[in-house]
Order: structure tokens, then C-alpha cells, then sequence
């Protein structure tokens, strides 16, 4: 008798934690006031929350462990991009001080998501770009990548590297570039990103299929970024691959906020059900 396909363990949200006077934050982020929206998030049917954290050395990971537990959730992913816009962080940079800076912030970022019980930490666009040589950065990358992949190891975390599109980011844009980026690497997968992966592969539906058993994240917008539920994307579909590669973690909604957080999260949560039964 075949056993039952593993089930996602739920749906989380992506929330930027920004310093003060941080100014505007992508609109795919939530934000706001942290114990008001995870109060909202649980009240919504949510399990868990990602942290996109601006600047992990001045994070608090009490503060988020206390209010994510008050209202019985998860870390789901410790996100790490805007770390690109505040502090420069780079782990493909040619210059090796950057490099250096950005690989001590990555390394912060490992021991926050352990200090969060959280498995995940999102390896985004804070990687870096090409700048002109995308064969050096690739090796910059990778070198980056193999340092702190022990580093995860050893605290029982896992990288997730996010395949990106062109039009945002010109280093890594596919799943299998993704994958030949870590192949050999322990404590190291993919995060797929529906959006992203509608704009660079042949579908959404065969890059859950090509990630396989490397997938260890996912995030969830629709065809034109906004909530799932809102474009083209057969979410069904979605869940039968998911269920096809042994997929068992969280949902994380990263899509356009319109017009506001909570309805943006509402039209999420009744469209991804299928992906939760």
C-alpha cells in the first residue's frame, strides 16, 4: 500500500523587520506594526511568518520568538534582500572587503533563524549581481555559499537559494542554474518562487517538478505578482507537483500588497486551500 504524499505545513507570509526611518519597502512585503499583523496572520488561518530583516545586527530575536508564539506561529524562513538596500550586502561582490561584510551578515542571519527555531534562511537577491562578469561571480558566489553552508549545517539550518528573473537580477534566474550553483553542497537547496519562475521557465509547474527533493522553501504570487487567485496560475497544479516532489513546508505569500495587507491575505488563503488538503 502507498503511503499518503506529505502535506505543506501551512501558510506563512512575508513581513519586513526595518529599523526606523528605513523609508519605503518593496510592495510585496507586509509591514506594520509586528504584533498587530501577526495577531492578523493567525487570525486569518496563517501558521507562520517569514522575517525579510533588514539589519540582522540590530534584530531582536526575542521580541519575534515572544510574539510569534503568543499567537501560535512559526518562523516559517528567515528572508534576507533588504539587507542588500540597507547595508550593501553582496555574496558575489568582486571587492573582497564587501564580500567579507556581507558573509558576517549571512552568517548573523544563521544563528538568528536558530535562535528562531526557524530551518530557513533565503538566499535572494542580497547574493549579489554579475556586474559585467557573471563567470567570476558565479565563483564568488559559489565560494560564499560553500563557507556558509557549514556554518547552516552546524546550527541546523538550510540555505535557500531563490532563482530570481532577469528582469530584477542578472545571477542565477533559473532552477537549474540554481542547481548546478549548489550542486555537492549540504545543507543547501532551492526556493521556488511561483512569480519568478512564471516569468523563466517553461512553467511553474515544471520548475517544482525540476527543484525536486532540493526544494526547500516556496514562495506563492500569481502570474502578475499580485495574491494568488488574482492571474493565470492553475493553483491545483501547483499542489499536484508539489505533492509530486514530497514538498512538506510552508506556502509563503510574497505578492504585491493591494490593497492592503489583510485583503491581499484573505484572497491568498481561500485560493491556496487546495494546496493544503
Amino acid at each position: 500500500m502507498m503511503g499518503m504524499a506529505p502535506r505543506l505545513k501551512g501558510l506563512s507570509a512575508v513581513y519586513a523587520v526595518v529599523p526606523e526611518g528605513f523609508g519605503e519597502v518593496m510592495d510585496i512585503l507586509v509591514t506594520g506594526r509586528p504584533e498587530t499583523v501577526m495577531r492578523d496572520l493567525a487570525g486569518l488561518g496563517y501558521g507562520g511568518v517569514e522575517l525579510n530583516i533588514a539589519d540582522p545586527f540590530r534584530f531582536d530575536p526575542s521580541t519575534y520568538r515572544r510574539l510569534a508564539r503568543s499567537n501560535g506561529l512559526e518562523i516559517a524562513a528567515i528572508s534576507t534582500g533588504l539587507s542588500r538596500a540597507l547595508l550593501g550586502v553582496s555574496l558575489a561582490h568582486p571587492v573582497e572587503g564587501v564580500r567579507r561584510r556581507s558573509l558576517e551578515a549571512f552568517k548573523r542571519y544563521i544563528e538568528v533563524a536558530s535562535q528562531l527555531d526557524s530551518e530557513v534562511v533565503v538566499v535572494g537577491i542580497a547574493r549579489g549581481s554579475c556586474g559585467g562578469d557573471c563567470g567570476g561571480a558565479r565563483e564568488r558566489l559559489r565560494a560564499s555559499l560553500e563557507t556558509l553552508s557549514d556554518l547552516a549545517k552546524s546550527y541546523g539550518v538550510v540555505l535557500a537559494v531563490e532563482p530570481i528573473n532577469r528582469y530584477e537580477i542578472d545571477l542565477v534566474n533559473t532552477v537549474g542554474e540554481a542547481l548546478d550553483l549548489i550542486e555537492g553542497l549540504d545543507s543547501t537547496g532551492l526556493l521556488v518562487d511561483t512569480f519568478h519562475s512564471t516569468l523563466e521557465e517553461p512553467s511553474p509547474y515544471q520548475a517544482v517538478v525540476e527543484a525536486g527533493g532540493r526544494m526547500v522553501h516556496l514562495h506563492v504570487a500569481d502570474s502578475n505578482r499580485r495574491a494568488p487567485g488574482l492571474g493565470i496560475i492553475d493553483w491545483a497544479r501547483i499542489a499536484r507537483a508539489l505533492r509530486r516532489v514530497g514538498y512538506a513546508g510552508y506556502a509563503s505569500v510574497e505578492a504585491r500588497v493591494m490593497p492592503d495587507y489583510r485583503g491581499q491575505l484573505e484572497i491568498a488563503a481561500r485560493t491556496l486551500s487546495a494546496l493544503l488538503e
